[in-house]
């Protein structure tokens, strides 16, 4: 009886960890950890201000985001440069808010850079909710936000 116990037991181990190993991310040595990604890459500009990274979902594909802000005298510089680095379309005003357009008539609105693994970062940049409607007055938003977005899968 203890063998068959034992043997239930054991079943149970390894069908729970075959479960776990399908829907968990796949992690090794060589898959990328969180990190302030633009400074790792060398393309981080001073005025950028890095907040975190941690993993999150796109979709159903795993990634891992890193979080940058600058303030609103300074958000035009880093569009430009995130516009010549990573083909990020300009922000458009949408609503309450600047973004990058998003949609099949604008193109595809976030940039990318390559990265030396299999997948790239795709870099946005936008506002929280704001009243300002005129690109002059962006020195009057406290805050811009860029994240730069690495995938850990391919879709």
């Amino acid at each position: 009886m203890y063998k068959r116990f034992l043997l239930s037991i054991l079943t149970v181990l390894f069908a729970s960890e075959v479960w776990a190993s399908d829907v968990a991310p796949r992690v090794n040595s060589s898959t990328p950890q969180c990190a302030d990604f633009l400074q790792k890459l060398g393309k981080k500009p001073a005025a950028l201000i890095f907040l975190g990274c941690k993993p999150a979902m796109d979709a159903q594909i795993h990634t891992l985001l890193a979080s940058y802000k600058t303030k609103g005298s300074e958000a035009a510089q880093i569009e430009r440069y995130l516009i010549l680095h990573t083909r990020m379309q300009p922000l458009h005003r949408v609503c309450c808010i600047w973004e990058n357009r998003n949609s099949p008539a604008h193109g595809k609105g976030s940039g990318q850079l390559v990265s030396q693994t299999e997948f790239n970062y795709r870099i946005s940049m936008g506002t929280t909710e704001n009243l300002i409607s005129q690109r002059k007055d962006w020195a009057k938003i406290d805050w811009f936000y860029v994240s730069v977005e690495l995938a850990l899968e391919s879709p």
